[in-house]
C-alpha cells in the first residue's frame, strides 16, 4: 500500500507515544527532500525522518546513520535559528489526509517563549515540509520554494500566509459513527472517505462484506496494529501494510513497529535514490562514455567481420597474376577456375586498369585488412574492458552504501574519468578496506566495495590458500573467504553475499564462481577490479538479504 492516510493516523500515533514531550537537539538536512530532527525524548536520542521526497513521502522514526553535510541549506539554518532545543508538544494529523503536524515551543535569545507547528504534507512531487509561526500563521521558511507564477492556489515563499492544500471535501472516517457500507465498492470508498488508499479501500471493502463494521476495521489502526511487508494482490509486488491484510498474496516479514517497517522497506529505494542525487553528474559522464564505447565496439565488429573478405582478395590477386595472359585490357570481369578447387570464380576488374594493375589492387585490399586485425583487435580489446569496466562501477551505484560514494569518487578521478576539484577538495580519509561478514560456522567473510577495494583485496589482503568469489559473467564485488579448507555452508554464504553485493541481486538462482586466490591474476594495464582466473567451480544462490543482515559484523 501507499503512505495514505489511514497509515498516516498511525504512524501519528506511534510518533506521540514515543517523541511527545522530547527535546529537540539537533537538525541536518542530509539530502535535498529530507529533513532529520535528532529528538531527546525518554532518556534516549531518536532520529525523526521528514521527508519530502516527490516517490517516497513520509514520516518516521529511523535508526539509519546519516552524515551531515560540511554547509548547512538555508532551511536547516533556519530551522537551527527557531526551534533549536523545542518542546516536541504534540503531533497532529490535518483529518485523515497526509499532512502531519508537529507543535513546538521554543524559546529566543531573550528566553521568551513562542510556539511553532512544522508541517509535513505528503503529496507525491508537491510534497513540502513548512515551519510556521503559530503566532502570526505566516510561513518562516520551508524546504521547497515555489515563486508565484508556478503555484496560484498559495503562496509557498517565507513570509507568505501558511494555507492548507486544496481541499478534497470527503468524510473523514475516524469522526464518523457506525455507519453502513455493505453497499459500498471500493472504489465508492475511497471517493467518500478521506485518506483511503487503493489496497486500503481493497482491504475494507472485503472486511464489510465479511459482516463487520467500520468501527471494527479502524480500531485496528489504533490498537492491533501488525506491521508487515507483503505482495499486494491489486499491483502484484512488494507492499508495506500497518495490519494484517487479507487482500496480499504472501506475508514477507512483520516488525515491531512502523518505523521499522518503513526503515527496512525503503532501504534500498531511498539509498539508491539518495546515491543517484550525490552522483548525477557522475553517472551522466560514465553514460555517455558508455555509449560512445559500445557504439565503437559495434563499429569495431563489424571492421572485424569485413576482413573475412581478405582470403578471397588473397586468391583474386593470386588467380589474376596467374591467369594475366588471358586477361583482356578494358574488360570489367572475368572468370577464372580456382585451381585450389577447380571451381568456377568470377572476378570483377577496373576496365581503365591494366591487367597487372588489377591483380596488384586486390593484393593492396588483401595487405590493407591484413595489417588492420591486430589493430582492430587490440581497440576492441581496450575498449570491451573499459565497457566491463564502466558498467561494473554504475552496478555498483546500485548496492554500495552512501557513505562508499567517496571510495568510487577517487577511484573514478584516479581513472582519469573525472577531475579532481581543486577548491574543496575531499580529505582522503583512512578507511578499512571492505566490508565484514562472518559465517555461521565462524569464517570471516569480506567483501570489496568499489574497484580498487576489490584489487586491494584480492591482490594484497587475502592470502593465496583463501577462497576468491565473484558472480558469473555480471558486475560485482570481490569476496574472499578467509580460509584455506571451506565447510559447504560457508561456500554458500560467502557466494550469497556475492551474489547480493552484485547487479544480479534482485535476481535468484545467480551463479557464483569461487576459486582459490592463487588461480587468480591481474594482466598488467587492466582496469580496476579486473583480473582472470582458471580452475574455478559455480554455485547457484538466492540472493538473501536477511541472510547477509544476519551475517554482517556489527
Amino acid at each position: 500500500m501507499s503512505f495514505d492516510g489511514m497509515f498516516t493516523h498511525s504512524m501519528v500515533n506511534e510518533l506521540n507515544q514515543n517523541l511527545s514531550g522530547g527535546r529537540i537537539s539537533k537538525i541536518q538536512q542530509p539530502f535535498a527532500n529530507e529533513l532529520i530532527l535528532t529528538i531527546r525524548s525518554n532518556r534516549k536520542n531518536r532520529q525523526l525522518l521528514l521527508s519530502a521526497h516527490p516517490s517516497y513521502a513520509r514520516v518516521q522514526i529511523t535508526d539509519q546513520p546519516f552524515a551531515n553535510p560540511a554547509k548547512p541549506s538555508t532551511f536547516v539554518m533556519s530551522l537551527r535559528k527557531y526551534i533549536t532545543s523545542a518542546i516536541v508538544q504534540e503531533f497532529r494529523q490535518l483529518n485523515n489526509d497526509r499532512v502531519v503536524m508537529i507543535d513546538l515551543s521554543a524559546k529566543n535569545e531573550l528566553g521568551d517563549i513562542h510556539d511553532y507547528t512544522l508541517i509535513t504534507e505528503i503529496m507525491a512531487r508537491h510534497s513540502n515540509i513548512f515551519l510556521i509561526s503559530k503566532e502570526t500563521g505566516k510561513i518562516v521558511d520551508l524546504i521547497k520554494r515555489v515563486s508565484p507564477e508556478n503555484n496560484s492556489f498559495r503562496g509557498l515563499l517565507p513570509g507568505d500566509d501558511y494555507k492548507l492544500p486544496p481541499a478534497q471535501n470527503k468524510i473523514n472516517p475516524f469522526s464518523t459513527k457506525n455507519e453502513n457500507l455493505q453497499n459500498l465498492s471500493a472504489s465508492d470508498i475511497r471517493k467518500k472517505y478521506e485518506g483511503i488508499g487503493l489496497d486500503t479501500s481493497m482491504e475494507l471493502e472485503k472486511f464489510i462484506a465479511q459482516g463487520n463494521s467500520l468501527n471494527d476495521f479502524l480500531s485496528l489502526y489504533q490498537n492491533d496494529l501488525h506491521p508487515n511487508t507483503a505482495n499486494s494482490n491489486s499491483k502484484n509486488k512488494l507492499g508495506f501494510f500497518p495490519i494484517a491484510f487479507t487482500n496480499t498474496t504472501k506475508e514477507v516479514n512483520d516488525y515491531p513497529n512502523l518505523s521499522t517497517l518503513l526503515d527496512n522497506y525503503y532501504l534500498d529505494k531511498a539509498r539508491v535514490d539518495r546515491i543517484e542525487q550525490q552522483t548525477k553528474s557522475i553517472t551522466h559522464r560514465l553514460d555517455i562514455i558508455l555509449k560512445k564505447d559500445k557504439s565503437k565496439v559495434k563499429k569495431l565488429n563489424k571492421q572485424l567481420q569485413q576482413t573475412d573478405v581478405m582470403s578471397k582478395y588473397n586468391l583474386y590477386g593470386e588467380l589474376l597474376t596467374t591467369y594475366m595472359s588471358q586477361i583482356k585490357r578494358g574488360s570489367s570481369s572475368i572468370t577464372l577456375t580456382n585451381y585450389y578447387n577447380n571451381e568456377e570464380v568470377t572476378i570483377k576488374l577496373n576496365p581503365e586498369y591494366s591487367p597487372s594493375l588489377n591483380a596488384q589492387s586486390y593484393y593492396k585490399k588483401y595487405r590493407k585488412l591484413q595489417n588492420s586485425i591486430p589493430h582492430i583487435k587490440e581497440q576492441l580489446e581496450i575498449t570491451t574492458n573499459e565497457v566491463n569496466y564502466l558498467e561494473s562501477v554504475l552496478a555498483s551505484l546500485e548496492y554500495v552504501d552512501i557513505e562508499d560514494v567517496d571510495g568510487i569518487v577517487d577511484e573514478l578521478i584516479d581513472s582519469g574519468y573525472i577531475k579532481k576539484k581543486r577548491k574543496n577538495a575531499r580529505k582522503k580519509r583512512k578507511k578499512k578496506i571492505g566490508e565484514n561478514f562472518k559465517s555461521t560456522t565462524g569464517v570471516e567473510i569480506t567483501v570489496g566495495k568499489n574497484n580498487l577495494e576489490n584489487d586491494q583485496l584480492t591482490m594484497k589482503i587475502a592470502q593465496k590458500n583463501h577462497y576468491w568469489f565473484h558472480v558469473k559473467d555480471i558486475p560485482g564485488s570481490h569476496v574472499i573467504l578467509k580460509t584455506s579448507e571451506p565447510d559447504e555452508q560457508s561456500i554458500t554464504q560467502a557466494a550469497t553475499i556475492a551474489a547480493y553485493y552484485s547487479k544480479a541481486r534482485d535476481s535468484s538462482k545467480v551463479p557464483v564462481d569461487y576459486v582459490q586466490v592463487k588461480h587468480i591474476r591481474k594482466p598488467n594495464g587492466a582496469k580496476p577490479g579486473f583480473v582472470i582466473f582458471e580452475g574455478q567451480k559455480t554455485i547457484l544462490v538466492d540472493p538473501d538479504r536477511k541472510l547477509v543482515a544476519e551475517l554482517q559484523e556489527k
